[in-house]
């Protein structure tokens, strides 16, 4: 009897010992599924625009609307302010950001504009009226009054766009594209426009 019931206890244990492996087993797999599951989880993280206003969510690849318009705004402040004593600072808080596909260019165009402003003494000042995000482009667009002020005296005022293509690596915001034109901005429509008004090549021509 004692034979027998010891054998009984010893079936039971070895069942319960697989049920607890089998359950060990499943845990496992689920864990490791969840931790593959949150290591592609993008994480999202509050961050402020440069400017110090409000909060916005941004993603390891992406950032809200608003983020991006800040830090257009932000940028054609800083491009736009211009005086010979703040040029070369500028060019040095402008670096850091800039995308290697653009930066070479970029600083060339700073060290010239820094040139011409502290040869001819010129004071560029720039006063934002709107911003403007296309989503199809994924342009910023910065629209204002623009002043140029010599020290001899005398002004220029124009309308003037900044253009701005910017992303977002790492959560880090990068300046991919700069362009800046007199006139209202070049939406995408605007280029249409502009193109649909362009004559086709060879027209206008005489036949011989």
């Amino acid at each position: 009897m004692r034979f027998t019931s010891a054998m009984a206890n010893w079936s039971a244990s070895q069942r319960a010992v697989k049920i607890l492996l089998a359950a060990l087993a499943c845990e496992s797999v689920a864990l490791v599924a969840v931790s593959y599951a949150v290591l592609r989880v993008e994480r999202t993280i509050v961050m402020v625009a440069p400017d110090g206003g409000r909060q916005d969510e941004v993603s390891q690849s992406k950032a809200t609307r608003t983020y991006l318009e800040q830090w257009a705004f932000y940028l054609a402040n800083t491009f736009g302010n211009v005086t010979p004593d703040n040029v070369n600072f500028i060019k040095d808080r402008i670096g850091p950001i800039l995308c290697p596909a653009i930066y070479n260019d970029t600083m060339v165009a700073l060290s010239d504009q820094a040139g011409t402003v502290t040869r001819e003494r010129v004071a560029i000042s720039f006063e934002p009226h709107s911003v403007l995000f296309e989503e199809g482009s994924g342009k910023t667009f910065v629209n204002g009054l623009a002043v140029s002020r010599p020290v001899m005296g005398g002004e220029n005022r124009y309308q003037r766009t900044f253009e701005f293509e910017l992303r977002v690596s790492h959560y880090r915001v990068e300046l991919c594209g700069l362009r800046s034109y007199e006139g209202s901005p070049r939406t995408e429509q605007v280029l249409q426009q502009m193109r649909a008004r362009e004559p086709a090549p060879g027209a206008g021509g005489t036949k011989g």
